[in-house]
């Protein structure tokens, strides 16, 4: 398990798919990093809905706020990514990324 200086908690499962995520990239040039994006649905048809993309982002121009270092990877999350985990975790089971 993980506390991030903005407050989210990553729990070990998690962790574990973004170092094998980081190892399957390993043969790149580097200039990619992990991306983890949250969205929640604040009004509408999908009010209360929430969706996860863990995916990869060119490491070129990136805040230093927004960057991660959890165990030697590199993860990036943009500030409302961040705001919307706030004091939340972020496993991985069974190959899906969740939040609670």
């Amino acid at each position: 398990m993980q506390r991030l200086r903005c407050g989210v908690i990553l729990l070990d499962g998690f962790i574990d798919h973004l170092a094998e995520l980081a190892v399957s990239r390993a043969g790149g040039d580097g200039t990619l990093v992990s991306s983890l994006e949250y969205i929640r649905c604040v009004e509408g048809e999908q009010a209360g809905e929430e969706w996860t993309n863990l995916g990869s982002i060119n490491r070129t121009n990136l805040s230093s706020e927004c960057v991660f270092d959890v165990d030697g990877v590199t993860l990036y999350m943009s500030r409302q990514t961040q705001r919307g985990l706030r004091d939340k975790w972020v496993d991985c089971r069974e190959g899906a990324v969740v939040v609670g």
